[in-house]
This record gives structure tokens, sequence and C-alpha cells, in this order.
């Protein structure tokens, strides 16, 4: 028997069959997401109903190859939203996490995102879906005949059951924002106080609940977000190991049955599974910082008339036959802001007569990229109530740059497991599906199908 997951990312949507029995990944499948122009300078977004039509064709093909299937798991990009109608269409593109209308001015001084914050207990970020949904309600830009917004993945799920109303897990429900986490749910008095039509919020459930059912009868679980599909498909519910993330974006995440966490403002404290949270750390840049050099030198290439396809076979190349210089540039990847401060940029310092180069560009972004992480993470390692032995390193940005495993190890000072398989989001939301249609029966058992390099 088979488990077919997908995972909707902001670059690559993809989708794997699973041995239900050994946790073998069977096939993978994947195809490119694209962004949508827009006259908006401010407005990163997505065509929902083309992601939709991606999604139910990688699944196709898998359902094909690999009946019977036992169920669908899915999970996708955080934080974004779309707007859909009373029969369940999308009736807007998706804005996602990477939308900045949140930063724009709103009043007194303050951005969108900054005014929630001030006025309310909750940390609020542009990108956030209520963050950019109170933009959209000041301005008049909430389509007249909302019904309900939700995630793109909820959205898929929603579609591919043929419902007409989303089920959002609370792992996707708080990463819109303004969310209670004790009591698991969106906090709807202060969402009203903002002036937002709490009736556009959907149901919100806790655990690993069967969404409905495809037009072949196959179980579809409700979606979970990705930052918690990778950390269970990377470290289970172990509560020894970090995990980090390095993909278009980077995370840092452990478990933690606490609510807050205190010094440091851009953690969050996430819903995790059942009653457990994530303490997460995720600079707004994370793995695009060696893409953006990448592009660079590809630039470089191209001034002196060649075009290559890609940079990176190269700069793995180069990296191989030369060691880490004792004069290092050093690097913060800070480009595209941090949440606390989303104007602070980016640097490189101590250029020096003989370390600007290539290659110590290369691993000066990289210890950067590790640096962000590790900075994020520095109130957990230092806590007293964790007690780490392992860093589970995951993420195409770790897969496809061997030497990032060494600087992550050197940072953290910890060992270094990278899961055997690849798509580790798509490969938690595989378990979280196959929990929740009582394959195993807890996450602790279904975890045991986890194998590392």
């Amino acid at each position: 028997m088979a488990v077919i997951s997908l995972d909707i990312g902001t670059t690559k949507i993809c989708a794997i069959a699973v041995d239900a029995d050994t946790g073998e990944v069977l096939e993978v499948l994947s195809d490119a997401n694209a962004f949508v122009p827009s006259g908006n300078s401010h407005e990163r977004i997505q065509d929902a109903d083309r992601i939709l039509e991606i999604s139910k064709s990688l699944c196709g093909g898998l359902i094909r190859r690999h009946s019977p299937v036992d169920c669908i798991g899915i999970t996708g990009q955080m934080h974004g939203i779309l707007y859909t109608s009373r029969s369940g269409k999308a009736i807007s593109p998706l804005y996602t996490w990477q939308d900045q209308s949140g930063d724009l001015p709103y009043r007194d001084q303050l951005s969108y995102a900054e005014y929630l914050s001030e006025n309310s207990p909750y940390r609020m970020a542009s990108g956030f879906g209520l963050t950019t949904c109170f933009y959209h309600t000041r301005t008049g830009k909430v389509p007249p005949e909302s019904y309900k917004i939700c995630t793109i993945q909820d959205y898929v799920a929603m579609r591919m059951t043929g419902n007409t109303q989303p089920v959002m897990h609370a792992s996707n429900a708080a990463g819109l924002g303004l969310f209670d986490l004790s009591r698991r749910d969106f906090d709807r008095d202060i969402v009203r106080r903002f002036g937002i039509n709490t009736d556009l919020l959907p149901d919100v459930t806790l655990g690993s609940v069967v969404a409905g059912k495809t037009a072949e009868g196959i179980p579809v679980c409700v979606a979970i977000g990705d930052n918690q599909a990778s950390f269970l498909g990377s470290a289970g519910v172990d509560r020894e190991s970090m995990l980090v993330n390095i993909g278009t974006g980077s995370q840092v995440s452990v478990i933690s049955d606490d609510y807050e966490v205190s010094g440091h403002q851009c953690l969050e404290v996430r819903p995790y599974l059942d009653d457990m949270n994530l303490v997460t750390g995720a600079p707004l840049c994370g793995g695009r910082a060696y893409a953006l050099l990448e592009n660079f030198f590809r630039k470089v290439i191209r001034m002196a008339g060649v075009e290559i396809e890609s940079a990176y076979p190269y700069m793995d190349a180069l990296l191989s036959r030369t060691s880490p210089s004792g004069d290092p540039l050093i690097v913060s990847t800070r480009f595209s802001g941090t949440r606390a401060d989303p104007r602070e940029r980016g640097r490189i310092e101590n250029i020096g007569l003989d370390n600007f180069t290539p290659e110590a560009m290369m691993r000066g972004f990289m210890d950067g990229m590790a640096q962000e992480l590790y900075d994020l993470a520095r109130p957990v390692l230092s806590g007293g109530s964790f007690r780490l032995r392992n860093l589970v390193a995951a993420g195409n940005g770790v897969r496809k740059n061997p030497a990032m495993k060494s600087v992550l190890s050197g940072k953290f000072g910890l060992p270094v497991k990278v899961p055997l398989h690849k798509e580790e989001a798509a490969f938690g939301a595989a378990l979280f599906a196959m929990t929740g249609v009582g394959m195993f029966s807890g996450f602790d058992e279904a975890q045991k199908l986890i194998r590392y390099t």
C-alpha cells in the first residue's frame, strides 16, 4: 500500500509516493510554481487555480502508478492567504508569505504590521495572512463576494474533496497571526477590533483529521503547515533534536511545551502536534541568500558574453578544491530585513586585498546564513530546559550544498544528521495523514519510518 503526499512550496510543487510499510519514497514528481506579475510592487502573488491544477496532476500521476492508495497528505507554504467564494472557488490570487503590503505606511508613523503589533498582544509581520487581510480591509481590496480566507494548502485540500468550506489545522491558522496559542484558535475579539470580518475566518482543528475524500474515495487529511511538516518528517517528536531547514526560506525549530519564549523577539512559538509546540526562528531571506549569490555570478559570467543555465555546479566544484581562508569575509545575509526590522539589510565586511574572491564569498554567505539561524537559536541552546544532542539538517539548501552541513555543525557545535528521504515536508505530511487515518497509534510510532544518511 502507498500514501501520496503533496508539498505546495513557494518555488516548487512536489508530490511523493511513500511505501506505507517501510517509509521508502517510491517516486517523486514536481513542477515549478511561479509568481504572477502584479501592478503593485509590494504584492507577491500566485495563481491559486493553477496551483490546484498542478497539484491534481501530480497526485493523479502517482495514484495511477501506485494504487491502491491509503490516504493523501498535504502541506505547503505558511502565512499566505487567498479569498474564496461561498461555493469554495478562489476569487483572488494567493497573496504569499513574501507579500510586502504589511510594510506600507498606515498611521501614527507605523506600517500596517507595526500597527497590529503595537495595538495587540501579538507580534505581526508583513506576509502574515491577517496582516495582508487587514491591509485589504483598510484599503477596500477585500473581494466583495468573499466568504472565507485560507492558505493555499487548505484550498487544495478543500477542492480535492469537493468541499466548499476550508478546514484549517492550527499550524496553518497560527501562521496567519492574531492567534491565541493557548486556546488553539484565532483571537476573534482582537480580529474584530481591527475591523476585519471574523466571518472570513475558517474553522480550526487540532488533530490530523480527515478533511474528506477524493472522487476515487481516497481520504485526504487536513493540511499541515510546512514548518511543522518538515519537523515531523525529519525529527518526528524527538525532543533532543533541533531542526535546521534551508530551502527558499529557512527555519530553526525545536519542540517545547511552553507558550512563550524569552530572549529573542524574532522567535515564535507555533502549534505543533496535539499539545506540543515548536519554538521557531525564521529568517526572511534564508536560502534565497545563496541563490542571490548564484544569480550574481551568472550575471558576471553573462557580462563576459557567456550564458550558463546554472552556476551552482561551478560553485560546488570550486568549494571542493579550496580550503577556508584564515581571513574570511564576514557576511550578514539579512538581505530582506528581519521580522523585527524589515528595513535592515545585509552587509559584506572584512574585505581585504586577498579575500575578495568567489570562494570567500560563497563561504561567507554560508556562514552568514548559519550565523543568522544560530543567533535565533541561541536562547534555546543556552536554556536549561532543553537537552539537545543532534542537529537535523534538511532542505535542498543542505542536500545540494554539501559544504553547508559542516558549516552548520561547526556553528552549532552539534553533530548533524540528514534524513535519508528527500522532500521532508511532504514526508512529514504523509506521516501526519497516516496517523490521521489510523495507520499508526500515534506520532511516536509514525516517526519510526524516518531514516538518516
